[in-house]
């Protein structure tokens, strides 16, 4: 037996060939939209996070001068690379000052500041948790000229001191030291 059909009976439906992907393309648009928007936001939190961290592992801030005008300086501070620390040893610190007003400034004491003094990520990742390194003194008297528009790096020999009982694996680390300073402002020079 055989049976004959009408092209309009066996004809394939055309609407699933003629157009196939027009729904997926705009569910594919819709969700590659939404994949890069949270791509960005993450990024972007991302970022913050990095810059944050730095900020805090690499100790930049910026502290006032005491003149009758507050202004704002960026310090860091960090110990001295040439003569890395060891249990039981005092070392130098190298203050960095940076000066971008008209005027030149006198710095006139450097103090510890707020926060942690922190090992390199090298020597914290070997496990260097408890570094035991503070100031040799709780403020140093120095008079440090600081022209305008400018940076300056400074020494305070022997500011700063390890314990004996530090981690054996802080030594030779180096630390960024959170300090204050205080200055004047030198209109004469």
């Amino acid at each position: 037996m055989h049976i004959e059909l009408d092209p309009i009976d066996h004809e394939e439906p055309t609407w699933e060939v003629r157009h196939p992907s027009d729904t997926r393309r705009q569910r594919l648009t819709g969700r590659t939209r939404s994949i890069l928007i949270v791509a960005g936001i993450a990024a972007v939190v991302v970022n913050a996070g990095a810059a944050w961290a730095y900020w805090r592992i690499t100790g930049s801030a910026t502290t006032r001068i005491a003149t009758s005008t507050a202004v704002e300086l960026t310090v860091r501070a960090r110990s001295d690379l040439n003569r890395p620390l060891e249990p039981g040893s005092a070392g130098g610190m190298t203050v960095t000052v940076t000066n971008d007003y008209e005027f030149p400034i006198q710095i006139t004491a450097v103090a510890r500041g707020p926060g942690n003094i922190v090992a390199d990520e090298e020597h914290r990742d070997a496990g260097c948790t408890f570094a035991g390194v503070d100031f040799t003194q709780r403020r140093f008297a120095v008079r440090w000229e600081v022209p305008r528009n400018t940076i300056g790096a400074f020494t305070v020999p022997r500011g700063l001191t390890m314990r004996v009982n530090a981690d054996p694996a802080c030594a030779g680390a180096m630390f960024t030291v959170p300090v204050r300073v205080s200055g004047i402002r030198r209109d004469d020079a």
